[in-house]
């Protein structure tokens, strides 16, 4: 018999994870809903530009990656929206704007 609490495997955030690498889950903010995974030093290897204080979060560094979840148009546009955030700038962002 099948478990019951297994995600259908037809969910496009389910497509979206094995796409991006993780675990993620979903949010709900004022400035809308977002998913959201929390990447470990470890896992990255690559610099990225974070959207809350416009500074690099460096390789190596714990962060968060945050992209809309009101249905990306394909897994490679939900891709291209994700955005690298250092982890206190994710929290604090509803008390203050982006720089992008």
């Amino acid at each position: 018999m099948p478990r019951a609490n297994r995600r259908r495997r037809d969910e496009p955030d389910l497509d979206l994870a094995r796409a991006v690498g993780g675990m993620q889950r979903r949010e709900v903010h004022p400035d809308g809903e977002w998913f959201v995974r929390r990447v470990s030093g470890a896992a990255t290897d690559k610099a990225y530009r974070c959207p809350g204080c416009d500074q690099l979060v460096r390789a190596g560094v714990p962060h968060v990656v945050a992209w809309p979840a009101d249905g990306p148009r394909s897994d490679a546009a939900a891709l291209e929206d994700r955005r690298h955030w250092h982890t206190p700038c994710w929290s604090a962002r509803g008390r203050r704007r982006t720089v992008r």
